[in-house]
């Protein structure tokens, strides 16, 4: 819902502001070179601290990318804090080029300052910056290895949060939709029910 509230806010502020005519491009793309090279610093940084606390602790864990062929990863917490920050960078770099591309291609504003805000909302929440910089034990939902998050969890009531470990089971849950879906089918036999008579 966070992440919701920074994206609406920023286009209304964007429209009403009018912070896409031609005379911000400059300001604007300034303000999301700093933001991508403050990241991209930030990871750097990570990757030296987790090289130099070199946690050599046996991680165990089944390959979430195998499907039903659970794959059985067998590794170390330094080296899978290692790889989860390449995918860090690897995601920073390719967003960029993208965002790049749409704002000099087709002269896009808006994704130049949403993605100037969203990803230092996430990195701040990030399971890494969390552990290694803010100094957290890694248990409860910073527990390795980490689950996805779903954007979509909180609008339909399912899914796992940020960080979540990889042990825990979703809970069964019904959405508002799915129960009025099921209680619709009882009401209409209420009602021809009282037609008969």
């Amino acid at each position: 819902l966070t992440q919701l509230a920074v994206i609406f806010g920023t286009m209304h502020l964007v429209k009403k502001a009018g912070l896409e005519n031609p005379e911000y491009a400059l300001v604007i793309r300034g303000i999301y070179a700093v933001s991508t090279m403050i990241i991209l610093g930030l990871t750097q940084y990570l990757k030296v601290l987790i090289q130099k606390r070199n946690d050599t602790t046996a991680l165990e864990y089944d390959d979430p990318a195998s499907g039903s062929q659970q794959t059985r990863v067998v590794t170390t917490v330094c080296k899978y804090d290692l790889g989860e920050i390449a995918k860090l960078q690897k995601s920073t770099l390719f967003t960029a080029a993208i965002v790049v591309f749409m704002h000099f291609k087709f002269g896009y504003i808006q994704p130049l300052i949403l993605q100037s805000l969203l990803p230092m909302l996430n990195l701040y929440k990030n399971s890494l910056v969390q552990i290694h910089i803010l100094g957290k034990p890694a248990i409860d939902s910073l527990k390795r290895p980490w689950v996805p998050e779903n954007p979509f969890a909180a609008l339909t009531g399912s899914g796992a949060a940020s960080g979540t470990g990889g042990d825990s089971e979703p809970a069964e849950t019904t959405s508002p939709a799915a129960a009025a879906v099921e209680e619709e089918p009882a009401s209409s036999s209420n009602s021809e029910t009282r037609k008969d008579r």
